[in-house]
């Protein structure tokens, strides 16, 4: 077993550096950088004392170290022989393989090639491939890293059962890439996404890693990670499907699971963001294709952490709304747009007043909706294989306008529930416009809200902001915006307060720049 230093030397010793490396704890565990994937939740497997185990412990914790094995050995392991292990390999113990041509499932000590099934390699004294001698006393083979998996129940043995029943050439190299699949998949769900990413940069990407088997070529081309991500996405989105819509209590009991979703698709944004940036200047045929892969499930991820902040909000079920209906508050939005266009700005000319009057983008809220792009992604219905669009609520609005219409108020702000403003804000428009959809979601917040009681209320926006990293400055953004369309009075008298607050800064800034100066 190698230790935790030289393991990490493997580690970090791979030429790319785009990602921070994995890192091997004295205990004994792998523990991935917790800044690729959750600012909240972190990974570590750790070996303890078998010691004083009544027998079902004493079998779970010999799995895990089964596991723990199997997972030390991926990390460490060279990336370029990841293809060999994925690879399903025949007893060469003749060369016709008439008389054997079992599937091998151990590789041999001294040369590490799979070339003799278990039986086999106690009458051989030499590798058929290489003509290295095999020694007759001590461990003569060790388990694949494939089979490894399968022993600590990482991967299911019903797949590798599958798989194995394939019998001309096109099947075993479908069956190859998908016991290479299933160590991505094994990479994935153990926070190991870095070496995925490694694997691209390093192998896929690296023109001297090259094969003249041509299923080894196949399996070191960069189409294999790329279709792996859409297929481990679209189960992704199919799993959120299936959750989103039960009803709040079992959403709330699979929280864990939303949370596990979350970090994986994480990774594989991870993953797409490095292809990505491998193609970038290379004007390659697949740039559209990924660029939307990375798009949508950025979008998702982005997404689900809101659905997974709602969820414990309880989607603000039990905190009132200002508004006792939503047509009382399409009617005050309403109120606001009309008072908007009546103290429009009097030097403006009169044909110039129609026009902002036509164009309907008199509030900030509309302004900033129209900024997101949304109409362009409801009329443009994604035709890729994966639509995230699959994951919207049958009650949120099928078109939505960011222009407020009195005849369509169904489709345009304020949003029907937290659920509708979580679909349309997330869902569409662009992922890179997640901080403006941010401020949109807490403009949401201070108008259902703000007329009530700090106590009742207040938590959630503070929350909101803690949970994704909103400073105190964008959230007192949100807030004027909302108190600049609000054409009541109260809102108005705040507004003169932040006024007077923001003045008094001014001037105390100016006098500190004067004070520095004269000294």
């Amino acid at each position: 077993m190698k230790g935790p230093d030289e393991l990490n030397r493997i580690l970090n010793g791979r030429s790319n550096r785009r990602l921070k490396p994995l890192r091997l704890c004295e205990a004994g565990g792998i523990e991935a950088p917790v800044s690729l994937y959750s600012s909240r939740l972190s990974f570590t497997l750790q070996r303890r004392p078998a010691s004083s185990l009544d027998p079902k412990s004493r079998r779970r914790y010999t799995i895990g170290s089964m596991a723990l094995d199997a997972l030390e050995h991926l990390a460490s392991m060279d990336l370029i022989e990841l293809c060999n292990e994925a690879k399903i390999e025949c007893c060469r113990a003749t060369r016709d393989l008439r008389n054997c041509g079992r599937y091998v499932q151990h590789v041999l000590d001294s040369c590490g090639h799979a070339s003799l099934c278990a039986e086999c390699c106690q009458r051989y004294d030499v590798c058929p491939v290489c003509r290295t001698s095999i020694p007759n006393n001590g461990a003569r083979v060790r388990l694949r890293l494939y089979n490894k998996c399968i022993e600590a129940g990482l991967i299911s043995k019903r797949d590798d059962d599958r798989f194995q029943e394939k019998e001309d050439s096109r099947e075993h190299i479908m069956a190859d890439i998908e016991r290479l699949y299933s160590l991505f998949d094994v990479a994935l769900e153990n926070n190991l996404v870095s070496l995925i990413c490694h694997y691209v940069s390093d192998v896929c990407m690296d023109e001297n890693a090259v094969s003249s088997d041509p299923v080894l070529a196949f399996l070191l081309d960069e189409v294999v990670v790329k279709d792996w991500c859409k297929r481990t996405f679209k189960k992704i989105i199919h799993d959120l499907h299936g959750i989103y819509k039960h009803d709040l209590e079992t959403m709330q009991s699979e929280l864990s699971l939303l949370q596990m979703l979350a970090l994986r698709l994480t990774g594989i944004s991870n993953v797409l963001e490095v292809m990505y940036s491998s193609f970038k200047e290379t004007f390659s045929g697949q740039l559209h294709d990924l660029h939307h892969l990375l798009e949508n499930t950025l979008k998702a991820k982005q997404h689900l952490e809101v659905m997974i902040w709602c969820t414990r909000h309880q989607f603000l079920k039990n905190v009132q709304s200002r508004f006792s209906n939503s047509a009382l508050w399409s009617l005050h939005v309403q109120e606001r747009k009309s008072a908007a266009v009546n103290r429009s700005w009097p030097e403006f000319p009169s044909n110039l007043a129609d026009s902002v009057r036509s164009s309907g983008f008199t509030l900030f809220i509309e302004q900033a909706l129209s900024n997101l792009g949304m109409e362009q992604s409801y009329m443009e219905r994604s035709k890729e294989e994966v639509d995230i669009t699959f994951l919207q609520d049958e009650n949120s609005p099928l078109l939505f306008h960011s222009k407020i219409d009195e005849a369509n108020k169904d489709g345009c702000y304020p949003f029907k529930n937290l659920r509708a403003a979580t679909d349309v804000l997330f869902l569409h428009g662009t992922s890179d416009m997640v901080v403006c959809k941010h401020a949109i979601f807490l403009y949401y917040l201070f108008d259902r809200h703000w007329t009530l009681p700090d106590g009742e209320w207040k938590y959630l926006v503070d929350d909101f902001a803690a949970s994704f990293g909103i400073t105190r400055h964008s959230l007192l953004e949100s807030f004027v915006f909302y108190l600049l369309d609000d054409h009541t009075f109260p809102a108005l008298q705040v507004l003169c307060f932040f006024q007077a607050y923001f003045v008094s800064l001014i001037y105390r800034y100016e006098l500190v720049c004067v004070v520095v100066d004269i000294c």
